[in-house]
């Protein structure tokens, strides 16, 4: 069955337990955007504070939009890296946008700001859950050649901003703008004077606690009296071009003073575009014949002084002939051979920001598939035999998509009229350090001895990570999350499982999980319920969609003694159906059964381990909410 994924991005290919992700702050511009968004590596000036910051990690460049990590962020504590606050996508080193060089400024002053967060890369609106900003001290003072730390900082956000999809409306000071893929935040920063840094958070809620990291270099009284508006007008300005052709492109009607101009593209085969200029106020972007239809954005950058705008003018580009396919990217940019035991597969982001994750198993790659040319090949059919919709490989002149063994000649397609915003490639890989790297939890939290084998994360059990040194990972086909973050929380949470114990946050806790007490618990979670029936089952729809939804069922545990494994079935009357699931063994074709894996079958008092599933709706209305039966329920 197809498992919840975290993934990696089809712009280059990373070898991580991790993802890459969806959206960044545009206005005021963060250093991703300014450097990343809009100046490409390969269209940055020599000696450019772009230039520098891509010096060392032109790939990583590219990956603008994928400065993310799986944890609460900010508020359970610190990281190594501030800006990037050790994204998964740099393995929790620093990203390009670390670096501490001369960083444009954003003039501000204290009051009244409106920080844009664009997510067009991953529109995930349903599950948003907040916002928050911290800011530099009054004393800061920003030196060229040394990194920021969380000591330059307050403690507690200036802005911290809750959203709900359910009530979009509900706080005034978030406005969700769907159709251009943009939240907008409104926030009162500060007084200060000078140069200083903003650090901001999108976060996703506990489904995934997946948070996208950034930072605004800013400075306070810089502001420039002629305002800086960017203005594109193009011509022809059809919302869709079809065939080879060229169209101009003028910056004339932007506003300020001095100004100059950044051109850049965002599009799925960027070989097909290319601008006449990309620093003039007038432009021609000539377009080759694509193959498939795509969505083609074109963004314009001004500056004056240290005073940036942006605009975008978006289009649709199809074959003369029109278009059977979706052009999503390609599956990988660059050449790289796998290990034998690494995971591959293809996440998709709907549209309304939901997933969906192909082949419904990964691929597990042999000694026959290790090469550069063969692992695209074979994860190309297993997507192919997986789906209609969704095809990999190259599209050949009768409209086929034919699967190719190229290190980089495989592309996504989609039916049209496509459902899908974009595609990312996941690869989980076995060549990583089998220990966990510990570090002391902050001097006011108490810590638990890293003996267990689950974390009982604010009353919802996960397996603790092997290798993932900080925040959330992904192992062994699910989340997990490392012992020295599950330690960092207070009492009664922190790491259970094999008599852990409580100890102070100056204790260092074990490098690695006892092996002998992961396997007392597999061991007990594997056997069947104990019959304890203080336990409280239940079921809920964490999305839906006009023929899908996704749901999880959530079992506590009520009752005063442990519940050592457990089974669940439930049967849907509507028709609906499961396609696929994570975090448990789930079986049958309605009505479903489903039982604990090893991590997850021990539940004790007070506690609560959930599993998830993806499925079809069988009628036209709302996702079917059965009841869950079992011995362990009420």
């Amino acid at each position: 069955m197809l498992e919840k994924k975290i993934t990696l991005g089809l712009l280059s290919l990373v070898l991580s337990g991790t993802a890459l992700g969806h959206g960044l702050m545009s206005e005021p511009a963060s250093r991703n955007w300014l450097c990343g968004a809009i100046t490409k590596p390969d269209q940055a000036p020599a000696g450019s504070a772009c230039a520098q910051a891509f010096a060392n990690d032109s790939n990583g460049g590219y990956q603008f939009m994928s400065v993310l990590t799986h944890d609460i962020g900010r508020k359970g504590g610190r990281s190594n890296n501030v800006c990037g606050f050790d994204s998964e996508t740099w393995q929790g080193g620093a990203t390009p946008w670390d670096n501490p060089i001369d960083w444009p400024t954003q003039p501000v002053s204290a009051g009244p700001l409106t920080i844009t967060w664009d997510i067009s890369w991953g529109p995930h609106f349903d599950d948003t859950e907040v916002f928050s900003y911290w800011i530099t001290k009054p004393d800061f003072q920003y030196q060229v050649g040394r990194a920021l730390t969380w000591d330059d900082f307050e403690e507690e956000p200036f802005c911290d901003l809750p959203y709900n999809d359910a009530n979009p409306n509900g706080n005034p000071n978030v406005t969700p703008d769907k159709g251009a893929a943009l939240f907008h935040t409104q926030c009162n920063i500060p007084a200060r004077s000078g140069r200083h840094v903003i650090y901001g958070e999108w976060g996703r809620n506990q489904w995934t606690y997946e948070r996208f990291h950034g930072c605004i270099d800013v400075s306070y009284g810089g502001g420039n009296p002629n305002p800086v508006v960017a203005d594109i007008s193009a011509t022809p300005s059809n919302s869709t071009f079809a065939g080879a052709g060229t169209i101009s492109l003028s910056a004339a009607g932007s506003s300020g003073s001095n100004l100059s101009y950044q051109w850049s593209i965002d599009a799925a085969n960027p070989s097909l575009y290319s601008f006449s200029s990309t620093t003039s106020a007038t432009t021609t972007l000539t377009l080759a014949a694509p193959a498939a239809q795509s969505n083609v954005t074109v963004r314009l950058q001004v500056t004056s002084g240290s005073t940036t705008s942006n605009d975008s003018f978006t289009f649709t580009h199809v074959p003369v002939a029109g278009a059977s396919w979706e052009d999503l990217g390609a599956l990988t940019a660059t050449s790289r051979t796998l290990a034998v035991g690494d995971r591959v597969s293809v996440r998709l982001v709907r549209d309304d920001g939901t997933d969906v994750y192909l082949p419904a198993s990964p691929l597990v790659i042999s000694s026959a598939t290790t090469s550069a040319t063969a692992w695209p090949y074979a994860l190309a059919q297993a997507v192919n035999n997986a789906a209609d919709d969704v095809q990999v490989g190259a599209l050949n002149s009768s409209g086929d998509v034919v699967p190719q063994q190229s290190a980089t000649g495989n592309r996504v397609y989609a039916e049209t009229p496509s459902v899908y915003a974009n595609a990312f490639l996941q690869v989980e890989s076995t060549n990583s350090s089998s220990s966990v790297s510990s570090s002391s939890a902050p001097a006011s939290s108490s810590s638990s001895a890293a003996t267990g084998s689950q974390c009982n994360w604010y009353g919802t059990l996960y397996p603790l990570c092997t290798t993932t040194q900080s925040g959330w990972g992904w192992e062994q086909n699910r989340s997990c999350i490392a012992a020295s973050t599950c330690s960092s929380q207070p009492a009664p949470y922190g790491i259970v499982g094999g008599g852990t114990s409580s100890t102070p946050a100056s204790s260092s806790p074990s490098s690695s999980v006892a092996s002998s007490v992961a396997s007392s618990v597999a061991s007990s979670a594997a056997s069947s319920s104990t019959g304890n029936t203080g336990g409280n089952c239940e079921y809920v729809i964490t999305n839906e969609w006009s023929d899908g939804f996704t749901g999880a069922i959530r079992i506590s545990n009520d009752g005063s003694s442990a519940i050592n494994g457990w089974n669940v079935s439930w049967n849907y009357t509507d028709g609906s159906r499961v396609t696929s699931s994570w975090n448990a063994n789930v079986s049958g074709s309605n009505p479903y059964t489903a039982t604990n894996i090893s991590w997850n079958g021990a539940i004790q008092p007070g506690q609560t381990v959930e599993f998830g599933f993806q499925g079809t709706k069988g009628g036209s209305g709302n996702a079917a909410t059965p009841t869950v039966t079992g011995s362990v329920c009420n």
